[in-house]
């Protein structure tokens, strides 16, 4: 994983999800599971997991389209995202998103 910085061609994916309350202990355990493999994947520059109440967000940038692609193409996702979340969430949703050119950051508004 390398140091996030900002380029035009960094993505970022965003995966919320809407556990059943008996099953947040195994759905954050699940997500948090899959942050040491990710940041090992070539072209990973980001990829946390957050939650609150029953809500978990697992965030994730890389330095390009095709270096995404390739993370969804990988059992581990595919095995958590398709097998094992549906059945312990009530909801699931995917976005992908680019970032703003220029970014805004806190030094540019100063």
């Amino acid at each position: 994983m390398s140091v996030p910085s900002y380029s035009p061609e960094n993505i970022s994916m965003l995966i919320r999800i809407k556990t059943k309350k008996k099953h947040l202990d195994e759905v954050i355990m699940e997500a948090y599971k899959t942050i040491v493999v990710t940041h090992k994947e070539d072209g990973c520059l980001e990829y946390r997991v957050f939650h609150i109440d029953y809500d978990v967000m697992i965030f994730g940038t890389w330095k390009n389209s095709m270096a995404l692609e390739l993370h969804l193409l990988l059992q581990y996702h595919l095995n958590l995202v398709e097998d094992f979340l549906p059945p312990l969430s009530k909801k699931i949703s995917t976005k992908i998103y680019k970032e703003l050119e220029p970014p805004i950051t806190a030094l540019s508004v100063q």
